[in-house]
């Protein structure tokens, strides 16, 4: 999708049998159509826009490729429904930057909260719809006959979730900005920082990443956007630390304009709960010592300073503090964070 030109635009009328045809070739390929569907495609203007909602296309080199609508519910909650790409430009993004932009839209016309209906059996929508942040939530009888799955989504409030291969190109651009960001003033050749950057942070490492079962990468979601991730290692050790169960926090990087919202606290929950489930005896990070901000961070959640380590970027040596917490223990456990030598590069 990289070389075509893909823009969203407003429902008119004349783009009415888009709409239509769309959505009967999925409808009628898995299903049938039922009266509902055919009054809402037959008459969106009345059944979606003179109502107070929106329909939106996107088209591709200037081809419709797809649609959705956006059907108020009350002064708050839109029902996301009717999105379908036409199938010669499925597997592009499409459907993606189309629901996207539904979204956005859906916040620029006030609405908190979103909602859908869909079909377990369509397997692509569901995994597309999580990756945006809807959640499962209890489905009410009589709305759509093939339903049999309700989704929602909160827009004001952030969203953690187990990311997979298809939010890598978001993650390696989250990590690449937020470490140049946060380590820019400390690099004397600045092409160093930028080689370094293209090497950690290319998409498809990232996406080979995730893919391996000793990694776990967590996404933070605002509006459907990635906006910040985490990654662990649930086995790494640290040969200068003595406890024989270590998982490695390797990264918390969250969009600067994030900052202060708690996103990054949202991220460490969910690490700090990933480690109650897979019973490590103590977590541990690195961190450049003067990134004093994500100091203060990990002290506030229980990591303390136990070492110090030396890491080559480049031409220049850069300094790490060591850090590391102790898993959930009960409280009558003395179990104390081992202590740690300094040590070179690795």
């Amino acid at each position: 999708m990289k070389s075509d030109s893909v823009k969203i635009i407003e429902y008119r009328s004349e783009y009415q049998p888009y709409f239509e045809r769309f959505n009967r070739a999925w409808i009628e390929k898995h299903f049938y159509l039922e009266e509902i569907d055919r009054y809402v495609l037959e008459q969106p203007e009345k059944a979606i826009i003179a109502n107070g909602g929106a329909i939106l296309f996107v088209t591709c080199n200037d081809m419709f490729a797809g649609t959705v609508a956006l059907k108020k519910v009350d002064h708050t909650t839109f029902e996301f429904t009717k999105m379908a790409v036409d199938e010669p430009h499925r597997g592009k993004g499409i459907g993606e930057t189309l629901s996207r932009a539904a979204i956005e839209k859906a916040t620029r016309m006030g609405a908190t909260k979103l909602i859908l209906y869909s079909q377990r059996e369509l397997v692509p929508a569901i995994n597309l719809y999580r990756k945006l942040g809807f959640k499962e939530i209890p489905l009410e009888q009589g709305v759509y006959e093939r339903c049999d799955i309700k989704m929602g989504m909160k827009l004001d409030e952030i969203s953690i979730a187990r990311a997979n291969a298809s939010h890598a190109v978001a993650i390696a651009a989250i990590g690449k900005r937020s470490f140049y960001e946060a380590c820019k003033p400390f690099f004397n050749k600045q092409q160093d920082l930028l080689e370094y950057l293209d090497f950690t942070y290319e998409s498809e490492k990232i996406a080979d990443s995730i893919a391996k079962p000793n990694n776990v990468f967590f996404v933070a979601l605002s509006k459907g956007r990635v906006i910040g991730f985490a990654k662990v290692k649930k086995q790494s050790i640290n040969k200068e630390i003595s406890a024989g169960r270590q998982m490695e926090l390797q990264k918390i990087y969250v969009l600067k304009e994030f900052h202060g919202q708690g996103v990054a606290a949202a991220l460490m929950q969910q690490v700090l709960e990933l480690a109650e489930s897979t019973h490590p005896d103590l977590i541990w990070l690195d961190v450049l010592v003067e990134n004093q901000r994500a100091i203060r961070f990990y002290e506030k959640n229980g990591f303390r300073k136990c070492g110090l380590h030396y890491f080559t970027i480049g031409s220049q040596i850069f300094s790490y503090d060591v850090m590391a917490r102790a898993n959930v223990l009960p409280e009558s456990s003395n179990h104390s964070i081992p202590e740690i030598m300094s040590y070179g590069n690795h």
